[in-house]
């Protein structure tokens, strides 16, 4: 049915049109007289265009759609350019150009530029740049172009819907970090740990026989040039204490915060070669175990730039439920909301919940502690993420 109307529509533009031509033909040829003969001339090369262009079809092609930056994050302006062909045969005199079902955020973010228009003419090739600025973390979804052409007098309005779906995603905005490895002592005294073996990378011990599975970058190159044997780096091992991460999906207020706190914690660890667990849990639960490489990191900030807080259980049954057979030692906790009751849940809890540290991210640039039995409380505005490490590792 919404595919009948426009036609129906056309169609009686069309009409409404001839017959307009007919009724100047017959107007000059019964009135006579010069008046009635030029206005029939003035007017006929306006209604045969009008008419032809009610019935050509409009041909616009290859649509292309570019976004810069490519990378995005929360709070960046993206520049956005759209670029089309239009291969209808018919000279146009102008067209309009709009993006539809677009969301209302974006809508919002054009400031007024939802639409372009264009002289046409005999023109071939469109180029149309917009601005979406202050942009929120999530999707942009992309759905394609409506083209509008018209006569000189509307008489003729034709509409193209040309459908192009695409999607780019704004991830949360990192905050470059200053890591310190996390090493405690709390009220109890020290806490124990599970740790694991990792390579440091800066302390090369020697080199042994290449084995499927190292890294490209551990290669030796220089006994490489020597001899045509692949050999690799040996390095020290060293004891890294396990890290486990869970944001609090329960609570809407600062909750971009947290997830930007979040994605910036992870991105310090594993590009400073730490161990470290994420847990998300809301309507969908999402656990990434033992997070180190960038691609498992790239898997988990695709996640964040899409959760939403739509937990419907409580933050202490769902901490109960995950944390209860966990065995990390270092377990991090970010939320909005801190409360005396949570406070009893970490320190009187499960024996799991030893070693806790809870940021509560907060407006501001402000960053305070308070210790608890075996907990570890940092409140933290946005602007002194920076210091989130150096601030726990304090006594």
């Amino acid at each position: 049915m919404m595919k009948v109307k426009p036609i129906v529509r056309n169609l009686g533009r069309s009409i409404l049109i001839f017959l307009l031509m007919v009724i100047t033909f017959s107007y000059a040829m019964f009135q006579g007289g010069f008046v009635s003969w030029f206005l029939f001339y003035a007017l006929i090369p306006f209604l045969l265009y009008s008419f032809l262009l009610s019935i050509v079809p409009i041909n616009i092609q290859n649509v292309q759609r570019e976004i810069k930056p490519f990378h995005l994050e929360r709070g960046d302006s993206a520049r956005v350019t759209v670029r089309f062909q239009n291969k209808t045969w018919f000279p146009l005199l102008f067209l309009t150009v709009r993006e539809i079902d677009m969301d209302k955020q974006m809508i919002d973010k054009l400031d007024g530029q939802l639409s372009n228009i264009f002289i046409v003419g005999w023109k071939r090739n469109f180029e149309w740049t917009y601005e979406l600025r202050n942009l929120n973390r999530g999707q942009l979804a992309f759905h394609g172009l409506e083209i509008t052409v018209a006569d000189f007098f509307g008489w003729a309005v034709r509409n193209r819907t040309v459908s192009d779906v695409q999607t780019f995603t704004v991830y949360p905005k990192l905050t470059h970090l200053k890591y310190q490895p996390i090493q405690m002592q709390f009220d109890h005294g020290g806490i124990e740990s599970s740790v694991s073996i990792v390579k440091d990378t800066s302390m090369v011990t020697g080199i042994r026989d290449y084995q499927a599975g190292d890294r490209f970058s551990w290669i030796h190159w220089k006994s490489f040039a020597k001899n045509e044997t692949l050999r690799t780096k040996e390095f020290e091992d060293r004891t890294s204490q396990h890290t486990f991460l869970c944001i609090d999906r329960t609570v809407a207020y600062n909750f971009e915060e947290i997830v930007d706190l979040a994605a910036s914690i992870l991105q310090s660890v594993v590009k400073n070669q730490g161990d470290i667990s994420f847990l998300s849990y809301g309507l969908t639960r999402r656990y990434f175990p033992n997070i180190k490489t960038q691609s498992q990191f790239q898997k988990v900030i695709q996640h964040l730039a899409t959760v939403q807080p739509d937990a419907n259980e409580t933050i202490y049954s769902i901490l109960t439920k995950e944390l209860k057979n966990l065995s990390a030692a270092t377990f991090l906790f970010i939320t909005s909301n801190f409360s005396e009751e949570m406070s009893h849940f970490f320190t009187k809890g499960t024996s799991v919940m030893r070693g806790a540290i809870c940021f509560v991210v907060t407006e501001g640039n402000v960053i305070t502690k308070r210790n608890y039995p075996n907990l570890k409380v940092i409140h933290i505005g946005r602007e002194q993420f920076q210091n989130a490490f150096t601030e726990v590792v304090k006594p």
